[in-house]
């Protein structure tokens, strides 16, 4: 069961998801605004259209990119001062990053916002769903970091709402300088929520402090029925024997691609955002006020139905959370890379992909309204799809598969798979979009690989973290705790500390 202080810290550390989704639908919403196409020159008519085209294309893929090296220099600030202090620095670079934005008066000046924020994101999308699977029961782990997922895409319907009533105000720089402005309230509201906030007890044991990670352990799933505690102990005691297992095999950076248990986990990770960058969402949505456009629906309507898109795909996010737990993460997966499961047959985000780009390549430039509503049709019904089966699936599955030792570093190449395929696709796309439109979607109906995701992703659902290892070849060296009584001053828990301490020493200097 999640406790009452468990949700409150899960929801707390879902702001940190809910700040990079504002800064990324920000983005979106403000190429929109005549505002700001005017104060920048960015109008993709007339003599400017290249420019136009390759700023915009830039204003999106320095966001993309600084999030790829800020996956990575989290991830260690992670492993180095702790989840809890990696969160707090992200918050103040995200708060840097916004203000720069926000007072942009050169092109120069914003993309350099972007990239700040977007070093930011880097972490914001390592940081959350790490830091919610660690404190998570087994049983309700999908749930509870699913809301990595539903926070992210809420952050997006906030920006794309935002963005519709910024469209009827008369002054048209607080258009889209109050819309970059707006990232610094989830920052400065994390800044806020963090003295409330635990360091993870797996990051506590992995630096040789079993006894305050055993306290957050009471803190975080001790429901009042327990009054011995016995659950934390035994989550403590196989946490302990996990990390003193793992300590006896090389953890630097190097093993992990070499050992062959750490290299699946890492490649399935890289395999699972290639696969959902390649469904083509965040083209689809970041280019799609530009489609809009081509069908008739411009300014606040065009707004309106990007924030109705994003306000379903949050609420399906939610649906698929609730899901995750009961039908399974795998199945899930499957679902919506269109696989060949009893539950659904030859349907999902490729094949609404596929109609919806077909639609868009003939309707759009023209008058045929039916044509127009048919595209925008088949564009929520890829949403309806990709976003409780994919969207949400893919962070808790990302976050789960690594062992502690590996934990951060491997969400960090996971995330930034996901920031590299974005930028490359966004950037491809941009310079497309000038010549082919919306036949560069088709590209993503190629790439979609529901066939491979059936053979390659194992079932994780119901397994604790330390329990992974068997999935994963490593039968002989997952921790199995025997049930019954466990005292606080079992033998089991103190020798290990030194093992445990030589680990983070070593984790520290990789």
């Amino acid at each position: 069961m999640t406790n009452s202080y468990n949700q409150i810290v899960l929801l707390a550390v879902s702001v940190g998801s809910f700040n990079y989704s504002l800064s990324f639908g920000t983005s979106s919403a403000i190429i929109g605004l005549e505002g700001f196409l005017d104060y920048f020159r960015l109008h993709l008519e007339g003599e400017e259209a290249s420019y136009a085209s390759s700023m915009q294309g830039a204003f999106t893929g320095v966001f993309f990119a600084g999030g790829f090296f800020g996956s990575f220099i989290f991830a260690w600030l992670a492993d180095y001062i702790g989840r809890k202090r990696a969160l707090d620095v992200m918050s103040i670079v995200a708060l840097i990053g916004s203000i720069v934005s926000g007072a942009s008066f050169h092109i120069g000046m914003l993309l350099a916002g972007r990239v700040i924020t977007g070093l930011a994101s880097g972490g914001m999308n390592v940081i959350p769903p790490m830091f919610q699977s660690e404190v998570s029961v087994a049983e309700h782990r999908g749930r509870n970091v699913s809301l990595h997922g539903f926070m992210f895409v809420a952050g997006l319907a906030t920006a794309n709402w935002a963005g519709l009533g910024a469209n009827f105000s008369p002054n048209e720089q607080l258009q889209w300088r109050l819309l970059l402005a707006l990232q610094a309230v989830p920052s400065i509201l994390l800044l806020v929520l963090r003295f409330w906030l635990p360091e993870t007890p797996k990051w506590l044991t992995l630096n040789g402090r079993p006894d305050e990670a055993l306290g957050t352990l009471k803190n975080l799933h001790d429901d009042g029925s327990d009054a011995e505690h016995q659950r934390a102990l035994h989550e403590q005691q196989e946490i302990v024997q996990q990390i003193e297992l793992d300590s006896r095999h090389d953890t630097s950076w190097k093993a992990l691609f070499t050992r062959p248990s750490a290299r699946r986990r890492m490649l399935l990770g890289i395999f699972l955002m290639f696969f959902q960058q390649s469904t083509g969402q965040n083209v689809l949505y970041g280019l799609q006020i530009n489609i809009l456009n081509s069908l008739g629906l411009t300014g606040w309507k065009a707004s309106l139905v990007i924030s109705c898109y994003i306000t379903w795909a949050a609420f399906l996010n939610f649906v698929g959370a609730a899901l995750l737990d009961r039908v399974g993460r795998r199945t899930m997966l499957l679902i919506g890379l269109a696989s060949h499961t009893r539950l659904i047959h030859k349907a999902g985000t490729t094949i609404a992909g596929a109609i919806h780009t077909s639609l868009a390549v003939t309707y759009g430039g023209g008058s045929n309204k039916v044509g127009a509503g048919a595209t925008v049709a088949f564009l929520f019904l890829f949403i309806t799809f990709f976003a409780p089966c994919i969207d949400v699936t893919s962070y808790v599955y990302g976050a789960e598969i690594f062992p502690t030792y590996m934990r951060a570093r491997g969400l960090a190449v996971t995330i930034a798979t996901y920031f590299g395929f974005a930028a490359v696709y966004t950037a491809a796309s941009t310079a497309a979009n000038n010549s082919i439109g919306a036949k560069f979607n088709m590209v993503f109906i190629s790439l979609s690989a529901f066939v491979v995701a059936y053979y390659v992703f194992p079932e994780t659902k119901g397994l604790s973290m330390e329990e992974m290892g068997i999935l994963f070849g490593e039968e002989t060296e997952v921790a199995h705790i025997e049930s019954g009584t466990v005292s606080p001053s079992d033998p089991k828990i103190e020798p290990v500390n030194i093992q445990v301490q030589s680990v983070a020493v070593k984790e520290s200097n990789v």
